[in-house]
This record gives C-alpha cells, sequence and structure tokens, in this order.
C-alpha cells in the first residue's frame, strides 16, 4: 500500500542534458599482463577530456564486464561527479554491443565516442564543430588524421561531392611529424608505417568556408549527431571485438549517405596499454599537472625476472612468436569469455 504523495510530483526539475555528450567503454578485467595499467590509462583520459574540452558535457561510461577493482574506481570517480552516467554489465557485450545501448540512449545533440586509451588536446572539440559545420552531412568526425580505408574503397558517400561546386576534392600529404604521432600510437612496425609516408590522404575542401577535412573517421574517437547514432543501431554484436562487426558502423552510414570525415590535425593520441616518459610527458602538457597514478590502479615492477628477460627475447623471434600468440589468445578466451 501506498502512503502520501510521491515528492517527485511537486515538480520536481528533471536533469537537462548539454549539447555535447562524451561516451567511452571500459573493458578492464583484470589488473595484470596486456591490461596492468589500462585503468591508470583511463583516468589519463578523463583528466584530459576536463582540460582539452571548452564547452560542457556528460560523460557516460560503459563498464564492459571489468573486474570488481575497476568497478570500484569508476563507482569512486562517479561520486566524485567525474562521470555523469555510469552503466554497469556484467557480462562484456562487445564494443558493437555497447554502442547499441550508447547510440540509443544518449540524449545529447552530439555524442563524441572515444576508446577509454585516447588522450584528449586541447582545440579537439573546436576543430570537430568547423568541420561538421563546413560538412553538415558528416555522419562521423574523428579529431586525429584517418590513415586506415576500413571500408577498402567501399564507401560511396564522398562521391556525391564530385561534381558539387561548394567542395573540392584534393589530396593531403601530412607532416612527418603527424604520421610519427599516430604510428607511435598504434605501435606501428616500420612495414606498416612505411605506406603513411608514401601516400597522401584523400581529402575535401568547403570552398566558401575554407574548411579542409581528410576523407575517412577512425573507430578510436568519432563525433556522430544524434539523429545519425539513432539510425545506425543496432549493430550485430556477437563477439567482444570484431572487426566485421564494427565495420558495419561505416557501412551503415554510408549507406544512410553520411560522410566519414576526420581533421587534417592530431587532436587525439592513442595511448594503448603502456605508461612511457614520452605519453606522461603528454598527459602533463594538456592538464598542467604531473599525471598521478589511479586510485586502486596497479603499479607494474620495471625489473623484470629471468624468465620474463628470456620470454620477451623469444617473443621477438618470428618462429616462437606465432605460438605465442595462439597461446595468448586461448588463455584471454578461457580467462575470460565466461565469468
Amino acid at each position: 500500500m501506498r502512503t502520501g504523495a510521491n515528492p517527485a510530483k511537486a515538480g520536481l526539475p528533471a536533469y537537462q542534458s548539454k549539447r555535447l555528450g562524451i561516451a567511452t567503454i571500459v573493458y578492464i578485467p583484470s589488473q595484470e599482463g596486456y591490461f596492468e595499467n589500462s585503468l591508470e590509462i583511463f583516468t589519463h583520459m578523463i583528466a584530459s577530456l576536463r582540460a582539452a574540452t571548452d564547452q560542457p558535457f556528460d560523460l557516460l561510461v560503459f563498464d564492459n564486464g571489468s573486474c570488481a577493482e575497476v568497478v570500484a574506481a569508476l563507482r569512486s570517480l562517479c561520486d566524485q561527479k567525474q562521470i555523469n552516467w555510469l552503466i554497469q554489465s556484467k557480462h562484456n557485450l562487445g564494443k558493437a554491443g555497447a554502442w547499441n545501448w550508447i547510440f540509443a540512449a544518449m540524449p545529447n545533440e552530439l555524442i563524441c565516442y572515444s576508446d577509454s586509451d585516447v588522450l584528449f588536446r586541447p582545440g579537439w572539440l573546436k576543430a570537430s564543430l568547423e568541420v561538421l559545420d563546413a560538412f553538415p552531412q558528416a555522419g562521423m568526425i574523428s579529431a586525429q588524421p584517418n590513415f586506415y580505408d576500413v571500408m577498402s574503397g567501399e564507401g560511396k558517400a564522398h562521391l556525391n561531392l564530385t561534381g558539387d561546386s561548394r567542395y573540392a576534392l584534393s589530396e593531403y600529404w601530412p607532416r612527418r611529424e603527424i604520421i610519427d604521432d599516430f604510428c607511435l600510437g598504434i605501435g606501428a612496425s616500420d612495414e606498416i608505417a612505411e605506406p603513411f609516408y608514401k601516400n597522401p590522404l584523400p581529402a575535401v575542401k568547403n570552398q566558401g568556408s575554407g574548411v579542409e577535412a581528410v576523407i575517412g573517421a577512425s573507430h578510436m574517437q568519432f563525433l556522430i549527431p544524434r539523429q545519425v547514432a539513432r539510425q545506425v543501431v543496432p549493430l550485430p554484436a556477437t563477439m567482444g571485438l570484431r572487426r566485421t562487426e564494427t565495420m558495419s558502423l561505416d557501412y551503415k552510414i554510408d549507406e544512410l549517405g553520411f560522410l566519414h570525415l576526420s581533421t587534417q590535425q592530431p587532436y587525439v593520441f592513442h595511448m594503448g596499454n603502456t605508461l612511457s616518459e614520452r605519453l606522461l610527458d603528454e598527459v602533463k602538457k594538456v592538464t598542467g599537472a604531473p599525471a598521478a597514478p589511479a586510485a586502486g590502479a596497479k603499479q607494474g615492477m620495471v625489473r623484470k625476472a629471468a624468465w620474463q628477460r628470456l620470454a620477451l627475447r623469444l617473443v621477438q623471434h618470428p618462429r616462437f612468436n606465432r605460438h605465442f600468440v595462439r597461446l595468448y589468445n586461448f588463455l584471454f578466451q578461457a580467462l575470460h569469455s565466461k565469468r
């Protein structure tokens, strides 16, 4: 039996979301091995967001089945009002599966998605909005030049710009330091990096405003208008991280006639899973303060045991590397696929 009246009916106002909503997915199933520094890197991401974003925003964190220690750290950040909305999933729904929730639910007019290991630099939002204003047909805008054509030449939406006097298609040759920055972020080998220095990127220019953009966008970080986000879901989601499933986002956006674009300057940096002096210097440049370890983050040992040093030498050999990769994939699935 209900007693009295719900006080919310007396005129309690509902929260009004900001124009910009930023969402990220956190998956840290343990604080060892590959994920040893992931929580600390995630806190650097939040610190850079707060320092480098010059407009109010809502932050949504989708926890995709992290370990108890990481969940506790996320709740603490939520209590500190560093996170507006924290969604906790007991199971890993996959990246595309989490996107289904994020794109269908976020009320913000503009939604920025970012992986949880991305460093934001000042100017990222201004540059992204300039591209959106110059190209209202944009469906995805990344704040870093896009070097990979994930659709392998099958994208068609940008072809609609051909013959339109408002726009001019061209080639963009990034400065060497921009390519260096990208290759460092993805840990590219010399073999993988070589083509980036030899080939231009496809670009487009708004003849009226003079704004230029690279054709293509990255899944690592992008801005997507809400009306576009609502149209692309649901995406297929059967695996934790499957290229064909994440690429379905690109194909849907392209089929709807929206453009994939990115800025010509690198306003975001992929931190990855390894802390380095270079990375900590980057964090300090953005936040203005030395990067402090995250509460609950596990600190790795600097010195490695003899067996670790031997394993590191062996893994560099192609013959042994293949076996290590197979073993790693098997153990990862065995440990984390059914929790």
